[in-house]
Parts: C-alpha cells; sequence; structure tokens
C-alpha cells in the first residue's frame, strides 16, 4: 500500500470514529413497541463504525431493562433517548410519572433490574423534568480494555 492510499484509509477511519462517536437515537415509546424492535433500532443506528471488539451487550441489557421498567411501572412513557459519545453511550428513558418514590426506596435486595443496570453503568440515575421523569444509565462503550 503506498504513502497517499495509507493516509486516505487513515483519514476515512478517522471520519468514520467521529460520525460513530456522535450517533443518536430517539424513540417514542407511547405506542409501546416491542423491546426486540427497540434493541434493533438502537443497535442498527448506534453500532455504525464499531469494530467487533466493541459489543453492544451491555448497552442493549439496559436500554431493554430501563424501557421494560418504563413499560411495567408507569402508565406513560414517552421516549428513549441514546447519545454515544466517545468511551460511552448516555441512555435515557423518560415517562409523564412525575413519581420518584419508588426509585428512591428501590431495595437492591429485590430490584434486580436496577442492580443490573447499576453493574452495567459506570454511573446510573434519575431526575424530574417538566413533565415527569427521566431514568439514566452511563454505559461504557466497551466492557473490558486492553491494559
Amino acid at each position: 500500500m503506498n504513502g497517499g492510499q495509507a493516509d486516505l484509509e487513515a483519514e476515512l477511519d478517522r471520519l468514520c470514529r467521529r460520525v460513530a462517536g456522535a450517533a443518536e437515537v430517539t424513540i417514542d415509546l407511547r405506542n409501546r413497541p416491542e423491546l426486540r424492535r427497540i434493541r434493533s433500532v438502537a443497535a442498527d443506528n448506534l453500532g455504525f463504525g464499531r469494530s467487533e471488539d466493541e459489543p453492544l451487550g451491555a448497552l442493549l441489557l439496559v436500554i431493554d431493562e430501563l424501557v421494560s421498567n418504563a413499560y411495567r411501572h408507569t402508565d406513560g412513557p414517552a421516549e428513549l433517548r441514546v447519545a454515544r459519545q466517545v468511551r460511552s453511550f448516555m441512555v435515557e428513558v423518560s415517562d409523564d410519572d412525575p413519581g420518584l418514590a419508588a426509585l428512591r426506596s428501590a431495595p437492591t435486595t429485590t430490584h434486580y433490574g436496577l442492580r443490573l443496570v447499576g453493574q452495567l453503568s459506570l454511573d446510573w440515575g434519575f431526575r424530574t423534568e417538566r413533565t415527569g421523569k427521566a431514568v439514566w444509565a452511563l454505559v461504557p462503550a466497551q466492557m473490558y480494555y486492553e491494559r
């Protein structure tokens, strides 16, 4: 491979990483789309530019858990937002239920799904929003890094 082609391939790789690093997906949850459809849309949109060494399993599990909790415990799931950052994904599930009491008092011994979210995420939490709340998790882009 000559130097010009190597430079071009390096630039293409850099651009692909930039595009992949800025990927976002938003899914309306008001009609309660099936979880498998949500996972598929997220993987299709956020998997661009990822190598096989960067599996999406942890991200998809967190998405699945947060969305299924919104379906199960609220009357008004609203939206899933996932933004890919350089080394992580910010996952947010909003709903129209302003109640935070159940989340604040969730015992880790019985809420296995939230415990899973905590174990797969760098951090997670919840916040009030104008019409309800959002539960969020910061999921690493790679679960295991080479040292």
